[in-house]
């Protein structure tokens, strides 16, 4: 039953900064670039090059096996020409989120693990996505990252409240979801998807992410929620870092089938996971 001393969805949402922090100027001017005549991909790599550690993640993303290119990029123009300006924006938000949630207290998340997992659950959507050959692959990646953010706000935002929903899961051995909306009458995914729509992101992000518990509910599976779900569950199941519930999330029943997923090829999957997985974290955790 939900109780009255937990703070309401919009209350948690209010809260939390719409800036990009300290990469708002590189997107602001990449926006300004992109709405010039005179736009061109020396301009756009200009303005990403005026952030010292931006450029630093891009190439090292740009030369690892996350790409696989054959040929070593050396300047930022050129890693912008293979991997595509949309792409370059969604490592831009990708490590903005990391910043924005950095210094949570240790004893309510380690941030570690919890962006291990993201990382990797992000990882496993866009090699899927690949594999089917779904449009921007790398939109997948972000939709990965962010499918727990909101388990983030409840923490930073409501720290008891958090605590109390933990000490349920523990006691009910529940899924940690199931603790959530029972306890506040929402869970982590409701909170993701009334964030991304603050921050106005795109409603692609706002769907794969806000549905990805919830497709038991739906009367057609989205495929974009099916890889976010399978992705958790995958990276779950493999123990690749946590963020919060070390209970493997129940597979919904239609998703191996959306997905065309087979004993082989879950094989493979899991062993590119492993192989680019190393590449990721050095990007966005071990910088």
């Amino acid at each position: 039953m939900k109780s009255l001393n937990f703070p309401p969805l919009e209350q948690l949402i209010s809260s939390i900064s719409a800036s990009l922090g300290s990469y708002a100027p590189v997107i602001e001017e990449i926006k300004a670039v992109l709405s010039s005549p005179q736009c061109s991909l020396s301009s756009v790599g200009m303005a990403i090059e005026k952030d010292p550690d931006l450029t630093a993640r891009l190439l090292k993303l740009a030369n690892s096996a996350f790409y696989g290119f054959g040929t070593r990029l050396s300047t930022v123009t050129e890693a912008v020409s293979l991997i595509g300006i949309q792409q370059v924006q969604d490592l831009i938000l990708s490590s903005s989120i990391i910043d924005k949630f950095a210094g949570m207290p240790p004893e309510s998340i380690d941030m570690a693990s919890f962006w291990r997992h993201s990382l990797a659950c992000g990882t496993c959507a866009r090699i899927l996505a690949t594999e089917r050959r779904l449009p921007n692959a790398d939109k997948f990646f972000v939709a990965g990252l962010l499918h727990d953010v909101g388990r983030l706000v409840l923490y930073q935002q409501a720290p008891a409240a958090s605590k109390l929903v933990f000490q349920r899961y523990q006691a009910d051995r529940m899924p940690l979801q199931d603790a959530e909306q029972r306890m506040l009458g929402f869970d982590n995914s409701d909170i993701a998807r009334a964030l991304l729509q603050r921050w106005n992101y795109p409603d692609f992000l706002v769907q794969a992410v806000g549905a990805h518990h919830r497709m038991g509910h739906l009367s057609h599976l989205p495929v974009e929620a099916a890889v976010v779900h399978f992705s958790d569950y995958l990276v779950t199941a493999m123990q690749i870092g946590c963020s919060g519930d070390r209970l493997v999330p129940p597979l919904k029943s239609r998703t191996w089938e959306v997905l065309g997923m087979t004993n082989e090829k879950l094989e493979t999957l899991m062993d590119a996971i492993d192989e680019q997985m190393q590449s990721v974290e050095e990007v966005f955790i071990n910088n």
